[in-house]
């Protein structure tokens, strides 16, 4: 009885993660998605994030897998770029990632996970945006998770974590 239970339970978390994954890749709750977290597309509606979503030229799904020999896999549940309209008439180019967490406490931080996602989502772009002659040139990465079964209390919670430099001005004491 311990058997199925435990095999009724895994196949509902299966289920549960494709069915998210199924959600976000949807084009309107992306839209949104993008809209409510992604700083470059918080001036455009809803309607026009999700023309730039149809657009193949504007909006790509890349390659979920991302493999590095010796460090094995990684399989993002959603990720993409989108070339997003400015007010001052430039494009932007944002890399987004958007994964549904299940499991709301794994035996490891969430914040480390989204360092080394962020990190190989910024190699995946080497040759491409930038190169050792031109690092300005790679692109802003939003990891947003999204954790459907997070306790009540944390409903509604978001967390933002960003890289920003802090300069420290001043003497520096004997190293």
């Amino acid at each position: 009885m311990d058997t199925i239970i435990k095999d009724t339970l895994s196949q509902h978390k299966i289920m549960l993660d494709q069915n998210c994954k199924l959600m976000i890749s949807h084009e309107e709750m992306l839209s949104r998605i993008i809209k409510e977290f992604v700083e470059e597309a918080k001036h455009l509606s809803i309607e026009e994030i999700i023309k730039i979503v149809q657009d193949e030229h504007r909006f790509q799904r890349l390659n979920n897998e991302n493999s590095i020999p010796g460090y094995g896999t990684v399989r993002f549940d959603f990720f993409g770029c989108i070339d997003l309209p400015q007010p001052d008439h430039t494009i932007k180019r944002i890399y987004l990632n958007v994964e549904i967490q299940n499991d709301a406490y794994p035996k490891y931080s969430l914040i480390t996970r989204g360092d080394a996602y962020l990190s190989r989502i910024q190699t995946t772009q080497w040759g491409k945006e930038y190169n050792d002659q031109n690092y300005d040139g790679m692109k802003k990465v939003y990891l947003i998770w999204i954790l459907p079964q997070a306790a009540k209390k944390r409903d509604g919670q978001v967390s933002i974590c960003k890289t920003d430099e802090k300069k420290h001005l001043g003497k520096i004491g004997k190293l």
